[in-house]
């Protein structure tokens, strides 16, 4: 059975989607959840940080984010796709004065993936909206992201930030340059492409221990 974490309870989820509304601070942990549809609803004054985590060989997932008045979210997600990967994420503002922040680093492995960032700002005032998304292919993988911001005229900050690529030559030879197997320099960089944005000690440790004993 699945298990999401929100701060110290633990929700078990019997299918594959859930609806969540947060009303104050709150710390939502997806640990190799497969999650077909998230729908997530921030109320007024709220803050939440969502980190996630999963490693799998086809999954199509739809996230969305809806934000009231001065809201704060932190949206985090590390993935390694070994074959299909389909993500849509849709955030939308419902007040003013609220900002997202959307931080995705993933890894495709001979896998495909195809992300679709929708954000729709509205005609509120003072929002923020902020997406980085970051793939490395590996063993002949593939990506494509597809960026939808929707800002009308009037007072807001909206960025996107996309880059696709492969293992950065000069780091592998750096690290090479310090008696570091080029397997193993591969495996530093890449483990750490995929915990850099977590900001949970624990998390970070326990993701370690998965890319020790599952990942080659």
């Amino acid at each position: 059975m699945n298990k999401i974490y929100i701060s110290n309870r633990v929700l078990e989820i019997i299918d594959q989607d859930l609806d969540l509304e947060v009303d104050g601070s709150c710390k939502i942990t997806i640990m190799n959840n497969k999650i077909n549809n998230l729908n997530i609803f921030v109320k007024k004054d709220s803050k939440l940080l969502i980190e996630d985590f999963r490693i799998f060989d086809k999954e199509n997932t739809n996230i969305k984010i809806s934000v009231e008045d001065n809201c704060y979210l932190n949206y985090i997600h590390s993935f390694i796709n070994n074959k299909e990967y389909n993500l849509n994420i849709l955030t939308e503002y419902l007040g003013n004065n609220s900002k997202i922040i959307i931080d995705i680093n993933g890894i495709n492995n001979k896998g495909k993936c195809i992300i679709t960032a929708d954000g729709v700002l509205g005609s509120n005032i003072n929002n923020e909206l902020h997406e980085n998304i970051h793939i490395v292919n590996i063993n002949k993988g593939s990506a494509v992201i597809i960026p939808n911001i929707l800002v009308s005229m009037i007072p807001v900050i909206a960025e996107h930030a996309a880059t696709i690529g492969k293992i950065d030559e000069d780091e592998l030879r750096y690290l090479m340059s310090k008696g570091i197997s080029l397997e193993e320099a591969k495996k530093l960089i890449l483990n750490g492409f995929l915990i850099n944005k977590f900001k949970s000690d624990d998390l970070i440790i326990k993701i370690k221990e998965i890319l020790k004993t599952e990942v080659k």
